[in-house]
């Protein structure tokens, strides 16, 4: 059983400030990416540091446990999934893991195992915002809601000492951020092309190969990590395949 120990609200104001800065990444690359395309936007909010995930709570999990030995498991099949270049497939064991991890603590973690992951999700919660400033995203909003939500429960869990429900809350905050991430944006953007591309009359024309072309490159690059080049890679392709004739709709952001 985890034990609880009450923060006192001040003092995980203060600790969440130490942890903000910890984490925080800004003025280094852009925070938010916004493409207009096929007549909406793909927008997408950076993670910054610090964003949980499994290996953050692992080492406080029962370590002969079976939660602990599937969170290894799942790990070790979300890294396959990405080098094969199976993203969507590798996010889903990712996203998997870290409820399991976040759902089965033997014991507390340490403080900042704890705040740091939670003041990363008030950071990202900064960025959406910020890009909302500039228009309107109705899907950027609602997550951005989500997460201000997910964020404001862990802070009252762990006021009340309940860092096991405070996890449970990060990690509901982490999953639907990073689904409005570069990497879930450009997940989607590609599922939604190639799609597009399977349907009959797609043809092969010098612009549809040529979209192909980008649209692999922008898979690798989602599943080497270089997502801001991948997105652009899609974005091109899509604006090739629009030249054609077709295109695809955009999310919901109109």
């Amino acid at each position: 059983m985890v034990r609880r120990f009450p923060l006192p609200a001040r003092m995980l104001a203060l600790a969440a400030v130490l942890a903000l800065a910890a984490c925080d990444d800004a003025g280094t690359a852009p925070t938010s990416y916004v493409q207009v395309v096929s007549g909406g936007a793909w927008v997408a909010v950076a993670e910054p540091q610090g964003m949980a995930r499994a290996d953050t709570w692992l080492p406080w999990l029962a370590e002969d446990g079976a939660a602990a030995a599937q969170a290894r498991q799942l790990r070790e099949a979300a890294g396959r999934a990405r080098g094969a270049g199976r993203i969507e497939e590798s996010l889903a064991l990712e996203d998997d893991a870290l409820r399991l991890v976040a759902g089965s603590l033997a014991r507390a973690p340490d403080p900042l195992r704890v705040l740091v992951p939670l003041a990363a999700l008030d950071s990202w919660t900064d960025r959406a915002r910020e890009r909302l400033a500039t228009g309107r995203y109705p899907e950027l909003e609602a997550a951005a809601m989500g997460v201000s939500a997910e964020a404001a429960a862990a802070r009252g869990a762990m006021v009340a000492g309940d860092t096991t429900v405070a996890v449970l809350h990060i990690a509901r905050g982490t999953i639907l951020a990073r689904e409005h991430s570069a990497l879930g944006v450009g997940v989607r953007l590609l599922a939604s092309i190639e799609e597009r591309l399977g349907k009959p009359g797609a043809g092969e024309s010098a612009n549809v190969r040529r979209a192909r072309r980008l649209l692999a490159g922008a898979r690798e690059g989602l599943a080497t990590g270089d997502t801001v080049r991948a997105l652009r890679r899609a974005v091109y392709a899509l604006q090739l395949l629009e030249e054609e004739g077709f295109g695809v709709p955009a999310p919901g952001n109109d």
